[in-house]
Parts: C-alpha cells; sequence; structure tokens
C-alpha cells in the first residue's frame, strides 16, 4: 500500500510541477506580449495581471498539467498519437470552458491572457508528451515523473 501512495504522491508533485511552469510560462508571455503591443501601437500597457487571471490561471494549469499526465500514463495500451489527440481534445474544452467565463470575459486584456494561457500549456504538455514517449522508447516503461523523462 505505500508503494501506491508514494507512486501517487510522485504523480502529485509532478502535475504541481508542471502546472506552476505551465503557469509561470503563461505570465511571461503575458507581459512580454503586452509590453510588444504598446511598443507597436503606442497604447498604455499597465504590468499587473488581473487578479481573475491570476485564479484563472491556476486552475487551467493544474487542470491542464493534470490532463496531459493522465493521458500519458492511464492510456497505456493506447498509441502515442491517439493519447496525444484525447490530451488535445480535453484541452481544447479546457479553453473554450476558460474563455466563457464571465468573470474573465470581461476584463481588458482577456483574449491575450487566454491565448497565451492556452500556449503555454500546449507547449509544457506536448513537451512532456514527447519526453515521456522517448522515455518509453528508451526505457520500455511509462512514466510522466519529470525528474525521470529528462
Amino acid at each position: 500500500m505505500t508503494q501506491i501512495n508514494k507512486k501517487l504522491k510522485n504523480i502529485e508533485t509532478s502535475c504541481k510541477a508542471l502546472g506552476a511552469a505551465m503557469f509561470m510560462f503563461t505570465v511571461c508571455l503575458y507581459m512580454a506580449i503586452g509590453a510588444l503591443f504598446a511598443l507597436v501601437s503606442d497604447e498604455a500597457f499597465y504590468y499587473h495581471i488581473a487578479f481573475a487571471f491570476i485564479i484563472q490561471g491556476i486552475i487551467v494549469s493544474l487542470v491542464a498539467s493534470t490532463v496531459w499526465m493522465l493521458c500519458f500514463l492511464v492510456t497505456k495500451s493506447w498509441g502515442f498519437i491517439t493519447r496525444y489527440l484525447l490530451a488535445l481534445g480535453i484541452w481544447a474544452v479546457l479553453f473554450v470552458i476558460s474563455m466563457l467565463v464571465p468573470i474573465i470575459s470581461v476584463i481588458e486584456g482577456h483574449l491575450i491572457w487566454v491565448i497565451c494561457s492556452a500556449v503555454s500549456t500546449l507547449i509544457f504538455g506536448t513537451a512532456v508528451a514527447v519526453a515521456s514517449n522517448m522515455h518509453f522508447r528508451k526505457t520500455g516503461t511509462r512514466s510522466v515523473l519529470l525528474w525521470e523523462i529528462n
């Protein structure tokens, strides 16, 4: 029983680490794109992030990291492309729902935030998927633990 608990704890830690990386990349990308738009359009860009964006970003990043991890851990009998398409489908639904949340959609810059969030979760999720598949080809074991699939 302790071996299962240890494995679940490791997966949880890996999901949280991936979610944190996704969220921080979202913040950095949002600030960079906002600064670029301010330079190009001569409009003022306020270097702050609305509280609703932060909450949405944290939730979406953690859910997206969990989706990517579970799609590449639980569905072991499926091929890489099938698991990747499943993860992409769930990812797309997550972002459609995210765009429909009223408190997010009324804040200025919400579209840039949602696009940055979608791009960051897609980049990191794809990286984990590819690294997990390469790890499987090398060792013959499936893993989504970030410290094992380097």
